[in-house]
């Protein structure tokens, strides 16, 4: 019964890194088109893609007689930890590198 716990976890966090990646492409997309009103658009279909994701892990764990709760915490975990991942690569990108670390010209 025990492996039940531990599939489901690890199903539940890759599935919630990849709606994270998807997030990802979201915002990467909508900050190209420099438009508040698409920024805005974007971090609703951002918001309407997690609770799709968790509500998709609720009816699959279901189906599937798996352990909600886990299969819930485990994608929630993965949408909050692959999307901070995905947050500090994308602001590296964007970012300039300032080579003078003490303020200086």
């Amino acid at each position: 019964m025990e492996y039940a716990y531990v599939l489901t976890v690890l199903a539940g966090a890759v599935f919630g890194v990849i709606v994270a990646y998807l997030n990802m492409l979201i915002t990467r997309s909508k900050l190209k088109a420099d438009s508040v009103m698409g920024i805005m658009g974007g971090n609703m279909l951002r918001l309407l893609l997690d609770a799709a994701a968790l509500a998709a892990a609720y009816f699959i764990s279901k189906a599937l007689d798996a352990p909600v709760i886990a299969a819930l915490l485990a994608t929630a975990v993965g949408l909050s930890v692959g999307g901070m991942v995905f947050l500090r690569a994308m602001l590296k990108k964007i970012q300039p590198r300032d080579d003078t670390a003490d303020g200086g010209e």
